[in-house]
């Protein structure tokens, strides 16, 4: 066998081979969970695109929907009507005067001034940049800021799309920069015509992109697109007037309109990201973006919602530290386990080897050992056939010594004490030798014999009333039933059992009440009798499972207590083929509680009640008859007889080990164990004779 230290290079191997096999699983695991929270959360910035796509087209449609209504409401006002038709064309030669000249001659007419008014107030409440009128000539003839220094009131605008469309169809829109204040707007255009439909002039509405991106603010990035993939509105100012065309499917897209001549935009660097899971993910300038697309009402327009995917980056990063750190925890609680087994491994390889190199020493010793104890048992089983052998011929002396006492002469008596006392002394050292083979080879043994169970309890009495009145408890004696005159049970185990209940009933007690309770139930030749012992004391509390009946164990440490108590009372009870039993709670009180099957000697005794505290003295009454009992076979009584008659106890209690049956010859071993208790071997002889079946089989 391998010593403790040549086990070292194969844990080190294995604690190498665990590290690896951590590393490999935290990585692939570490992977899979990285992937699937990234794609919950691009999942989740792609439904939030697309919701606020949704909710930012509604708001865009309403916009052009009202700048439509405003253009086509002021349109068909009577004094704008009344204006139009008074300049529905500029006069011959107005065309070579500048614009301020212009903007002169328009403006003396209060008519201009006062629809001039109502178009700032209009455009004032809307957020509108402007409203403006303009001839058949394309010359403005008002304007909401006709007053203004930057007025464009005497404008001529040739050659606008939205215009010349407006005076066609009755309505037109573009997106432009203007030309004064170089801003992008939108604008949308609405004719003019008198009572007999007769074109008069257009009414033209503008809305500056930079006041429409406020209503695109939101945590993504919202572009308006037209169809030639220029951004027209954006809150982000990279975006504002670039061209994304890249991002629109090619059947939306449209080549610019040179009439209109409007720009297309510097454009974007865009290219598609190929992933799982999530369509429409771009690259935009570098930048990560998942795009939601959402048309509008006005078909010249579209609306794009732009996520950005920049935080992936630190996403994943920190998946990667977590990742890193929860290897190097588990690296390091790795290691340090496998270092603890490892020297629990050298520990017990070592172990193993000293005790494979003294097991033979053990085995020689235990050998040694069980000879030993094999031989000690010998000796006081000897001892224990010696002192039976021994003390049936002296109980032999010591009884024709009584008779030799009443028959000899006064000066002979003096002799015959001396022999008496000898033999008493030499009687009492017997009784100790048997006393320590029987405590040496049965403990806690059970002998059956016929005792008065009253008289006993009498006597638990007295002393339970001593225990209790330590703590200034009151002790009390129920008696149910009818109690049989005898009784085939070991007296003495019973007060042992009985008075140690008491006693730790009284100890847990105070300024109480200990109670024993005792109910008689007869059933044929045996008496069922259930005892029970309760108090009121501090009680147990039996939810924390205690092993209360174990030796050595103590609920609470009481002064001189040893926690053997109701270990040997339950050790007897067994023997007697009862069980103890307890209920009790904390606070509460205790009972404990067993059932014996005894079988009845002789008829029932007084009558049942209850006992008071300080039982008063009884006197035993002689034996009654009883009726007939089972004996064993005759030549077995014959047998019985001859040993009685040569008084060999030893032989005698052979003898009840081979010829009764405890079920069946209960009672005849009873009395049998009674007379042989008190060595009358006279009184054991005639019981054989009188039990043989040719005879009486009538008792006493």
């Amino acid at each position: 066998m391998k010593r403790g230290k040549e086990m070292l290079p194969q844990v080190r191997r294995a604690t190498f081979a665990l590290v690896l096999l951590w590393w490999c699983v935290v990585a692939a695991l570490g992977w899979w969970l990285s992937q699937r929270l990234v794609s919950q959360w691009i999942q989740s910035q792609a439904a939030s695109a697309a919701y606020e796509a949704e909710t930012t087209a509604r708001v865009v449609d309403r916009l052009f929907t009202q700048m439509v209504s405003v253009a086509n409401m002021v349109a068909n006002q009577s004094q704008v009507i009344q204006l139009a038709s008074r300049y529905r064309e500029d006069p011959p030669g107005l065309d070579a005067l500048t614009r301020q000249q212009r903007a002169a001659q328009f403006t003396a007419d209060p008519l201009v001034r006062k629809v001039g008014d109502f178009m700032d107030a209009l455009a004032a409440d809307l957020r509108y940049a402007r409203i403006y009128q303009n001839n058949l000539s394309d010359d403005t003839i008002t304007a909401s800021n006709w007053a203004a220094p930057d007025s464009i009131v005497g404008m001529i605008y040739a050659g606008r799309i939205y215009l010349n469309t407006a005076l066609r169809d009755g309505s037109g829109h573009s997106f432009g920069i203007a030309r004064i204040n170089k801003t992008p707007s939108y604008f949308v255009a609405s004719r003019i015509e008198d009572a007999q439909d007769v074109v008069q002039g257009s009414v033209t509405v503008k809305f500056d992109a930079p006041d429409m991106a406020h209503y695109l603010t939101g945590r993504h990035t919202a572009l308006i697109v037209n169809r030639q993939g220029r951004v027209t509105t954006s809150a982000s100012e990279p975006f504002m007037l670039r061209n994304v065309a890249a991002l629109l499917p090619p059947g939306l897209l449209h080549p610019p309109d040179d009439e209109d001549g409007e720009e297309l935009g510097d454009a974007m660097d865009i290219r598609a990201v190929k992933a799982h899971g999530v369509a429409d993910q771009w690259l935009i300038d570098g930048i990560p973006y998942v795009m939601k697309r959402q048309p509008l009402n006005n078909r010249q327009y579209q609306l794009l919602t732009l996520a950005s995917l920049e935080p992936l980056a630190e996403l994943r990063d920190q998946h990667l530290w977590t990742a890193v750190l929860i290897a190097a925890v588990g690296t390091v609680l790795i290691l340090l386990s496998c270092h603890i087994l490892g020297q629990m491994v050298v520990r017990r390889q070592d172990e193993k080897y000293a005790t494979m190199v003294t097991s033979a020493l053990n085995a020689d010793l235990s050998t040694a050992l069980s000879d030993a104890q094999t031989k000690e048992r010998q000796k006081v089983e000897v001892l224990g056939y010696i002192g039976h052998d021994l003390r049936a011929p002296l109980a032999t002396i010591k009884g024709y010594s009584e008779m030799l006492l009443t028959e000899s002469p006064e000066k002979q008596q003096g002799l015959v004490k001396t022999i008496q006392r000898s033999v008493k002394y030499q009687l009492d050292l017997i009784d100790e030798l048997l006393e320590y083979a029987k405590s040496e080879l049965q403990p806690l043994a059970v002998r059956p014999v016929p005792i008065d169970l009253q008289a006993l309890l009498d006597d638990i009495a007295d002393y339970a009333i001593s225990l209790c009145s330590q703590q200034h408890n009151h002790f009390h004696c129920h008696i149910t039933g009818t109690l049989p005159g005898r009784m085939a049970m070991d007296g003495k185990r019973l007060q042992q059992v009985l008075l140690n209940l008491v006693s730790n009933a009284a100890k847990f007690t105070r300024d109480g009440v200990v109670t024993l309770s005792v109910n008689a139930r007869h059933a044929g030749e045996f008496c069922e009798l259930h005892i029970s012992v309760s108090d009121t004391g501090i009680g147990i509390d039996l939810a924390q499972k205690p092993d209360i009946f174990d030796a050595f164990q103590q609920i609470q440490t009481e002064g001189g207590s040893t926690g053997l108590g109701l270990f040997i009372s339950q050790r007897i009870l067994m023997a007697m083929g009862a069980s103890l039993d307890v209920s009790s709670a904390a606070g509460q009180g205790t009972t404990f509680s067993f059932a014996l099957s005894v079988p009845v000697m002789e008829g029932a005794g007084e009558t049942p009640g209850s006992r008071p505290a300080s039982p008063a003295p009884r006197h035993r009454t002689a034996a009654a008859p009883v009726a007939a009992i089972a004996t064993p076979a005759d030549a077995a009584l014959d047998e019985l007889a001859e040993l009685a008659l040569h008084g060999r106890l030893t032989d005698i209690e052979g003898w009840i080990s081979r010829h009764t049956d405890h079920s069946v010859h209960a009672q005849f071993t009873a009395q049998l164990l009674d007379r042989l208790e008190q060595f009358d071997f006279a009184a054991i002889h005639k019981l054989a004779l009188q039990s043989r079946r040719g005879t009486s089989s009538t008792l006493r």
